[in-house]
C-alpha cells in the first residue's frame, strides 16, 4: 500500500481533512471506494446515457431528446466527488458536452428556486459555449433569449434598473457574449440576495413557457455546433447541490415544481437528498430510474466486519493521516467501523481525533474522545422515542419498508440512520455509543 506525504506533520495531515469539499479529477487524495459500496457500478448509469463499457456513446439507438436523473445518497456519502469525476469522464468529443453546475458555488441552497437553477445552467452553458471553447452561435437562436430579457424583464417596473446596469459599459447588446454576461448578471443577482431576486423569480414563473422554448432552442442550436466542432455529440447538464435541500425544500423542487424542470428538453443529472425517495411522493414518474451512491460497507447487514472493505476506508483515512501519526493500525480501524462507513465523518472523527491527540500522534484514547464528541453532536438530533425505533430497525435491517414514515425519512435526512446497498437500514455506529440507545436496546433483550 502506498502512502503519500508520508514525512508530514499532524497539522499538516489536519489541513488535508476538509470534509465539505470535493475532490477533483485526478487529486491524489482519491480513492476508489466502488468495490466497498456492494453491488455497484457507475456502468449502469453509463448505460442510460448510451455510453457503453468501452466509453463510446451510440447514436443508435439514440439518447432521448430529453431525460432526467436522479443521483441520489447520503449528505457526505461522496456524490459530489463521484458526479466531479462522472462529468469528467463523459465531457468527451465520443460522448458528451458536460455542463457542471454546482448550486453551493453558484446560488443560495439556503432559498433555491427552480428558476435559479434553470437561469444558472443557462448562464454556464452561455458562458462556456463563448469563453471556454469559442463556438458561435448564429444570432437568430439567440433572438428569442434576448426578446425574453427585453420584453419580460427589461419592462418590468422593479427590474429596469436592473436592466440598466447590466447594460451600462456593454458595447454590444446582442450576440453570445452579451447573453452570457446577461444571464451571468441575473444569477449573480439571485445569489447574493439582492432586492431583484424575487422579482426575476416573479418574472420567470410568469412567464417560464416563452423562457423554456427559447432556452430549448439555444440548446439544439448549441449541440449542432458542438458537433460540428468535434466537441461533443449532445449537451449534458450535471447538478450538484441541490441534495442539500431540506426536509421542506426538496419536495418543492423535486416534486412539485418537476413541470418546470421538465420542460427543458435536454439531459440532466441532478442530485438529490436520499429522504426523498422514502416520502410518499411522485418522483419517478418524472425521473429516471434513481441511480443510488451506496454507503461503504464496513460491516454487514449482521453487524460482522466486512475485512476488504474496512482496508478501502483505511486506505482513505490513511491518504490524508499517515500510518506513523497513529499509536497503531488498529486505532485507524476503530475509527473506520465507528464511521459507519460513511467518507465525510471518517474524516470527522479524524480531524476531532487530532485536537484530542497528544504531541505528533493519534492514540486510542484520542480516538475514544472523538467518537464520544461526534456522537454527541448526533444526540440532539435524536427525540427519546426514536432510540426504541433504531433498536427495531437494527434487529430487522432487512425490512425497512416498516419504518418508512416521516420520522424514519428524517432520521436517514439526518444520518442517524445509514443505507447501505441491496436496501439495508442501520443505526449509525455512533448512535449505538449514545445511552439512550442503549437503553432502548436493554429493554428489547
Amino acid at each position: 500500500m502506498v502512502h503519500l506525504n508520508q514525512d508530514i506533520s499532524i497539522w499538516e495531515a489536519k489541513s488535508q481533512l476538509a470534509f465539505n469539499e470535493p475532490l477533483k479529477p485526478g487529486d491524489p487524495l482519491y480513492v476508489k471506494t466502488d468495490s466497498a459500496r456492494g453491488d455497484f457500478s457507475l456502468k449502469r448509469l453509463y448505460r442510460e446515457l448510451n455510453v457503453d463499457n468501452q466509453g463510446m456513446a451510440h447514436s443508435k439507438p439514440a439518447a432521448p431528446r430529453k431525460q432526467y436523473t436522479l443521483f441520489t445518497g447520503h449528505r457526505g456519502c461522496g456524490k459530489s466527488t463521484e458526479l466531479l469525476r462522472i462529468a469528467d469522464y463523459l465531457h468527451s468529443p465520443d460522448r458528451y458536452y458536460v455542463i457542471h453546475l454546482d448550486c453551493l458555488e453558484k446560488l443560495d441552497i439556503n432559498n433555491l428556486k427552480y428558476s435559479d437553477v434553470l437561469l444558472a445552467l443557462a448562464a454556464a452553458l452561455l458562458e462556456q459555449l463563448e469563453k471556454e471553447d469559442g463556438i458561435v452561435i448564429d444570432q437568430v437562436f439567440l433572438t428569442r433569449l434576448e426578446n425574453w430579457f427585453k420584453e419580460r424583464v427589461e419592462v418590468h417596473t422593479a427590474l429596469q434598473d436592473f436592466a440598466a446596469e447590466v447594460k451600462a459599459g456593454a458595447k454590444i447588446q446582442t450576440g453570445l457574449p452579451w447573453l452570457g454576461k446577461l444571464f451571468g448578471e441575473l444569477t449573480n443577482k439571485i445569489n447574493i440576495g439582492s432586492t431583484y431576486r424575487e422579482e426575476l423569480r416573479l418574472v420567470v414563473r410568469n412567464n417560464f413557457t416563452e423562457f423554456a422554448d427559447a432556452f430549448n432552442q439555444l440548446i439544439l442550436a448549441g449541440e449542432e455546433k458542438i458537433r460540428a466542432a468535434g466537441k461533443g455529440q449532445r449537451i449534458l447538464f450535471t447538478v450538484d447541490g441541490t441534495d442539500r435541500l431540506d426536509q421542506e425544500d426538496a419536495p418543492k423542487f423535486f416534486v412539485e415544481d418537476v413541470h418546470q424542470l421538465t420542460q427543458i428538453n435536454g439531459l440532466f443529472i441532478y442530485c438529490a437528498p436520499i429522504h426523498l425517495l422514502h416520502q410518499d411522493n411522485c418522483i419517478t414518474a418524472s425521473f429516471n430510474q434513481p441511480f443510488r451512491l451506496p454507503m461503504l460497507k464496513v460491516r454487514d447487514r449482521d453487524g460482522e466486519d466486512i475485512p476488504e472493505n474496512i482496508a478501502v476506508m483505511r486506505e482513505l483515512a490513511l491518504r490524508r493521516v499517515p500510518e506513523q501519526l497513529f499509536d497503531e493500525i488498529d486505532t485507524v480501524d476503530y475509527l473506520v467501523r465507528f464511521s459507519g462507513g460513511h467518507p465525510r465523518d471518517l474524516l470527522r472523527l479524524l480531524n476531532v481525533a487530532i485536537n484530542y491527540a497528544d504531541e505528533e500522534r493519534i492514540d486510542r484514547s484520542a480516538a475514544e474522545k472523538a467518537v464520544k464528541q461526534v456522537a454527541n453532536e448526533y444526540r440532539r438530533f435524536i427525540n427519546t422515542e426514536d432510540y426504541s425505533r433504531l433498536v427495531q430497525i437494527d434487529m430487522h435491517p432487512d425490512a425497512p419498508d416498516d419504518f418508512t414514515d416521516e420520522q424514519s425519512s428524517l432520521m436517514l435526512y439526518n444520518l442517524i440512520l445509514l443505507e447501505y446497498n441491496d436496501y439495508f437500514w442501520k443505526s449509525h455506529p455512533l448512535i449505538t455509543t449514545l445511552p439512550g440507545y442503549k437503553k432502548a436496546k436493554y429493554a428489547t433483550e
